[in-house]
């Protein structure tokens, strides 16, 4: 079929493909686990959305509240979006998973990426940490506006 020279060519294209593939695909959560993790994220943010800081506080992973106070979380989200304006549009863009995150215990962890459209930042992007908690509920962790 291929001389002996371009199989060898073909071999590490493939191999090359394969390296740069794989990873992507074992970043993508399981079905259920994606479904929890997004149900757990629009929760949350319907939340941030009305401006219910605290509910959002209080429904939070372990973690989360482990290293931010009630009134630190309020005061940061205040912050966030005084500065952002309004909710215009939010379209879920990304999803990984992965057992780490920085600065936190091994465990599972959900990453979900929007990109979003605040009244003042047209062009902003919001990232959720979603993570299994102690009683295997999964919960969010971390939130970010950029």
């Amino acid at each position: 079929m291929f001389s002996s020279k371009y199989r060898v060519h073909a071999v590490l294209i493939l191999m090359a493909l394969l390296i740069v593939f794989i990873p992507m695909f074992n970043e993508r959560p399981e079905k259920e686990k994606a479904e929890a993790a997004s149900a757990a994220a629009a929760e949350f943010l319907q939340l941030v959305d009305a401006e219910k800081f605290a509910e959002s506080w209080r429904i939070s992973a372990s973690l989360l509240k482990e290293k931010v106070s009630e009134e630190v979380w309020i005061e940061q989200l205040h912050k966030i979006r005084a500065t952002a304006g309004p909710l215009v549009e939010r379209t879920e863009e990304e999803m990984t998973y992965s057992t780490e995150a920085k600065g936190s215990p091994e465990g599972e962890y959900i990453r979900i990426v929007y990109d979003t459209s605040f009244e003042a930042n047209p062009d902003a992007s919001e990232i959720i940490t979603v993570m299994l908690d102690r009683d295997k509920t999964w919960r969010v962790a971390g939130y970010f506006v950029k």
